[in-house]
């Protein structure tokens, strides 16, 4: 397929596309305010190897851990790409919490050697800063991370500007890189709070990649599109070009390099029609915004996409009108960061879109729906989800414990969603069964959260639980019981819902607005918790009385 081998890599796959179509469109980058950053698949590798140089010149080597804070972007990418080259593995993520809380337990547990940080991103320098006091050293101690050897920063704004220092590089040696070394590191989401890493060698990433390439296909095997829109919405697309790496499509990327545009369904939309888009990654909740926006739908009413890929969340009817008016197809997509693709559904009919419906499974893939015991339960009925991974999940980096509990039964993965399948084969995924909280497609731990809370004022216990949202599916809400000593302060919500806003990352916040309402709005305040025997928050129970006293419909 596209020449690609078992024994490919990102370096073979860069030069594959560099030879066999030097001035093909491979990336496009735009910005609020018209600014287009375009690269041919020669130019691409070329700027990928002069990046290799570049992190080489300050001391990243083979077998190295990057930590890459530049949020989606040419440098972004170039970064990882060159990190790939160099031999080294890279971690792609930017920082949520102001303190930093939520990334030094990555760092930790990834046993990063660099990271490389916008210069201008002061808040995540402060968040650095608070457990690396010489920040700004040629070589950085820091007694939390010992891995640590550098803090690299990145020049994005000036005129001097990393893509012009890069572009002045020597193109770089490429390091000898075998199929089975690891050369990027997913984090993905998990109930307990603690950071879960997945390690991906090149051969497992070209196995995902090629579940993206097959999720993607006509029914005649052939790709339906050439220039594809990925805005980095499914998180374990984002960390490298996957669909680029297979299929070779051009790839569309809004880049927001500072504010955000002030109409952000009309950027899109233009961004689409003039950049020729075909094919587009889409949260449910975006397409329903776009659905809104009888403005922009009228407006040129000859355009619309060949395809919609959409998931991250469940999906439900109320994409249907997409189809006709902003595409031909919508194709729902099942999968997760540990396995990849699971299954797959594709609509051309609105009359059609049936809730939940994920369709049927990919080639070598399987799974079975099981109750609380993991015995298979007979199809149409609802139990947790369990899918045969076929060697692709080893295990979460250092977390043995964590491993075990994903995969109770040798060759399955339980990535604890909620399903069933029906008696065609259909598998319907209704949801999340985790305290983890689905808001889009991004995965909130409100462990953290949580732990800041209870500094505050008045605060004898607080726990962050969902409640329904129609766009979003779910938005945090914050629960607290006040202390009950006569000399405690009140517990008064406005203050607490003003920390969580305090406790966000500026940046982290503009970035996509899912991240801004995963900052909570609602503060309730509880005499007591619901506990089980073992004295844990239920917290389904208190979601359930949360749900009750706001008077949603949880359905």
């Amino acid at each position: 397929m596209f020449g690609l081998s078992a024994d490919d890599t990102v370096t073979s796959r860069l030069r594959y596309w560099s030879v066999t179509s030097p001035e093909t469109l491979a990336f496009v980058y735009v910005t609020p305010d018209g600014q287009r950053f375009a690269y041919t698949r020669k130019e691409l590798f070329s700027m990928s190897r002069r990046a290799a140089s570049w992190l080489s010149k300050r001391n990243v080597c083979k077998s190295d851990v990057v930590l890459c804070l530049v949020p989606t972007s040419p440098e972004q990418t170039f970064i990882a790409l060159g990190t790939a080259l160099l031999g080294a593995t890279v971690m792609c993520t930017n920082i949520q919490y102001r303190d930093g809380s939520d990334i030094l337990p990555l760092m930790k547990t990834g046993d990063v050697t660099a990271v490389v940080v916008d210069e201008t991103d002061q808040q995540a320098i402060a968040a650095l800063q608070t457990f690396i006091p010489n920040l700004s050293a040629p070589s950085v101690i820091s007694e939390a991370v010992p891995s640590l050897k550098s803090v690299i920063f990145c020049n994005r704004f000036s005129q001097l500007s990393f893509l012009v220092a890069v572009a002045a590089e020597e193109e770089g040696d490429l390091a000898d890189v075998s199929p089975d070394d690891v050369t990027t590191i997913f984090a993905t989401s998990g109930s307990s709070g603690q950071p879960k890493l997945v390690p991906r060698t090149h051969r497992e990433l070209m196995t995902m990649a090629l579940g993206y390439y097959q999720c993607s296909l006509q029914t005649d095997s052939s790709l339906k599109t050439d220039v594809h829109y990925n805005p980095s919405s499914f998180g374990w697309l984002s960390g490298y070009p996957l669909m680029y790496l297979t299929s070779g499509q051009t790839r569309v990327v809004p880049y927001l390099k500072g504010a955000l545009p002030d109409d952000e369904a009309k950027f899109t939309m233009d961004l689409m029609k003039r950049e020729g888009v075909d094919s587009a990654v889409l949260l449910p909740q975006t397409i329903k915004t776009l659905l809104a926006r009888a403005d922009l739908l009228q407006s040129d009413v000859t355009w619309r996409l060949d395809l919609i890929l959409t998931g991250g969340n469940a999906v439900r009817t109320d994409i249907a009108p997409a189809i006709g008016t902003l595409t031909s197809e919508v194709l729902v997509g099942y999968g997760c960061t540990e396995v990849g693709f699971v299954s797959r559904k594709t609509y051309n009919d609105p009359r059609k879109v049936v809730n939940f419906n994920c369709g049927k499974l990919l080639d070598g893939m399987a799974v079975k729906i099981v109750d609380d015991n993991l015995r298979e339960v007979p199809p149409n009925t609802e139990g947790e989800i369990m899918i045969k991974h076929n060697g692709l999940f080893t295990g979460y980096l250092k977390h043995p414990g964590l491993t075990a509990d994903a995969t109770p039964e040798d060759g399955w993965f339980r990535p604890r969603d909620l399903a069933y399948i029906n008696n065609e084969g259909d598998l319907f995924v209704e949801g999340r069964q985790s305290e983890v909280i689905a808001i889009g497609s991004w995965m909130m731990y409100p462990q953290l959260l949580e732990s800041h809370l209870m500094k505050c004022p008045g605060v004898h216990d607080v726990a962050v639980v969902a409640i329904p949202d129609k766009d979003f599916e779910n938005l945090p809400c914050v629960c607290v019981v006040q202390d009950p000593r006569p000399e405690a302060q009140r517990v008064v919500p406005y203050d607490l819902l003003r920390a969580c806003a305090e406790y966000f990352q500026d940046s982290f916040r503009q970035v996509h607005k899912q991240r801004d309402v995963a900052v909570p709005k609602v503060c309730l305040v509880f005499d007591k918790f619901p506990l089980n025997p073992n004295g844990k928050v239920q917290r389904g129970a208190l979601r359930a009385l949360a749900v009750d006293r706001l008077g949603l419909n949880d359905n």
